[in-house]
Formats: structure tokens, sequence, C-alpha cells
């Protein structure tokens, strides 16, 4: 589980703290309506419910991210969010990225920005950030970071334009570009398309595929019976559950991600697709492999080490034979 850290879960609570607990649960309700018909923040009651409902989601999955690439994360400094919404994003980074220390933020939403600046303020030094009122569908080159970001960027933009900030994105990231889409069949296409447009463009893909060939999944997607998708589950704060009228205390975020690079670096032998089936004497594990193959082995009991880790392994953990 994906807590938040308790100066952002603070900083949270002090901007909602004033705000009518009804007029709270219709923004929620009426934002979500409006991402289910391809629209998005509008109002400020909109950006507020955001911040309840939305901003941990977004701060878990990125951070749940950040845990899988980990190895890749050593050497970088800077990292550009491209679409940064309030900055979930460098709550995250400054949580899992030791070199860290500068962080530019390109949001279009003045009054999102100025909602970040305010949550971010005092609490993330000594990381540096640099935010920026910027369209990202009008600019012509982005400044050059070690690591690039496009988290829930893509299903906002048009397909013409989804090229054109991938273009630019990928030429601006020096190590890493990682994209964070929503877990659902639409947003698992954006991710095909946008793999298959970067390895046209020699970049090495690094997560969560273990290799760089044709996608294995793809021809299961497009017969509508699966997709390549990963969970994280939040912890509901009371904000949180106010918004969403939620009885548990816990919510489990869908969602898909890409991690690309100019350079190529090490692959594990697989990675788990799918939650492991832990049974009496065995654990069944859905793979997709380093020959770009899906495959489900079962790891029993007298296989002895390999048991042994395969009952601790995570759906979207890397496994090796």
């Amino acid at each position: 589980m994906e807590t938040l850290p308790l100066k952002l879960s603070n900083a949270i609570d002090r901007e909602l703290a004033t705000l009518n607990p009804d007029k709270l649960r219709e923004a929620c309700y009426d934002l979500t309506k409006r991402y289910a018909q391809g629209k998005f923040i509008e109002t400020q009651a909109h950006r507020q419910a955001y911040i309840a409902a939305r901003l941990p989601a977004t701060y878990g999955v990125v951070r749940q991210i950040f845990r899988r690439i980990e190895p890749t994360l050593t050497s970088i400094k800077t990292i550009l969010d491209l679409g940064a919404g309030v900055g979930s994003l460098a709550w995250a980074a400054q949580e899992s990225i030791p070199a860290l220390h500068r962080v530019t933020l390109f949001e279009k939403d003045i009054e999102l920005l100025r909602l970040g600046q305010h949550l971010t303020q005092n609490n993330l030094h000594p990381l540096q950030l640099a935010w920026c009122r910027d369209d990202i569908t009008k600019e012509e080159i982005f400044p050059s970071h070690d690591a690039v970001v496009m988290s829930y960027v893509l299903n906002e933009l048009s397909s013409k334009d989804q090229a054109q900030v991938l273009e630019q994105a990928f030429g601006a990231a020096d190590k890493l570009l990682i994209i964070i889409e929503p877990g659902t069949p639409e947003g698992f296409g954006r991710i095909l398309a946008a793999r298959q447009l970067l390895i046209d463009w020699g970049a090495h893909i690094i997560s969560p595929c273990a290799h760089n060939g044709q996608c294995p999944v793809e021809q299961v997607f497009k017969e509508d019976k699966d997709w390549c998708h990963f969970s994280v589950r939040i912890p509901r704060g009371k904000y949180h559950r106010r918004a969403k009228e939620g009885v548990l205390p816990y919510e489990d975020e869908k969602y898909t991600y890409l991690v690309a690079s100019p350079q190529s670096h090490p692959l594990p032998d697989a990675r788990i697709i799918k939650a492991p089936i832990r049974k009496t004497g065995h654990v069944i594990l859905d793979l997709c492999t380093r020959e770009a193959q899906l495959e489900r082995r079962i790891i029993a009991k007298s296989d002895g080490e390999a048991y042994a880790v395969a009952r601790d392994c995570e759906w979207g953990d890397e496994w090796d034979s």
C-alpha cells in the first residue's frame, strides 16, 4: 500500500478544511462524469475534488512505478514533468530518487499550478521546483532533463498532438521517458501506440516490457479479451472518503505505463503481468518474457528457493528464472 507523505496529507487537509462536504462530493461526482466524457478540470470545485480524490491515486501510481525501476533512477538529478497538475510527481520523486535536486513542472491551468505551488511550498526542501505555465502542445522543443514524465497526459491530447508531444518528450529525455495512463483498454491502447513510435525512433524499452519486440498482449487486446495494466492500493484519507463516499479505508488504482530510454539497460527474464495465484503448495505466475511470449508458470514447493521467491512476488514485479 502506498501511503501519502505526512506533509502532503496535512497540506491536503489544510486546503480542504473549510470546504462543505456535500459540495466536495458533488464536485467529485461531476469531475468523474467529465472524465468519462473525455472532459477534464474546469472549475475551482473540480480542482478541490481532484486533490481530495485523485492526487492520492496519482501519487501512489508514480511511487510504485519508481519502485519498479529503482535501479535506473540512481543517476537521475533532474526531471521534467509535462502536464504536472498539482505536482504529485514531485512528492513521489523526492521520496524515491536520492540524487534528485530539481523538478521542472509544466502546467497550462494557472489555477492548478497555483494550487500545486501552495501544496508544495516549504514542504519539499531542498528539492528545487520550477513551475512553468505552459501548453505542451504549443512548444517546439522541451528543455533537456535526465528524465521526462508524462503522467495521465496522453489521454488529454488529440491523436496528432500525442505523437508530436511524445517525440519532443523523447528528444528531451537524456536518460528516461516515463509515460503513465489509466489502466483501461483505452489507456493501454495509447501506451501501445506510444511504444511502437518510440521503438521506431530507436528507444530501448525498460519497463514493464522485458523486450523490445512486438507486444504479445497486443493480439489478445485486439480481440477485446485482456490488456496490460497494473494496480496499486491507496489508503483513503478523510477527505478522500468524503469525496467518494467510500466505505472501505482504501481503493485500488489501476494504471498502465511505459518506461523507455535512449540507452540500453539490463532487462529481467520476465515481468509478472497479473496478480499471482497462490495455492497450497504452488504459485501460478502469468509472465511476459524476454522472448516476447506470454507464459503461465507453476512454481511448486519442490522448486525450493524459487517457490519462496514466488510466494513473495507481487503483480508487476520482475521475475528472473
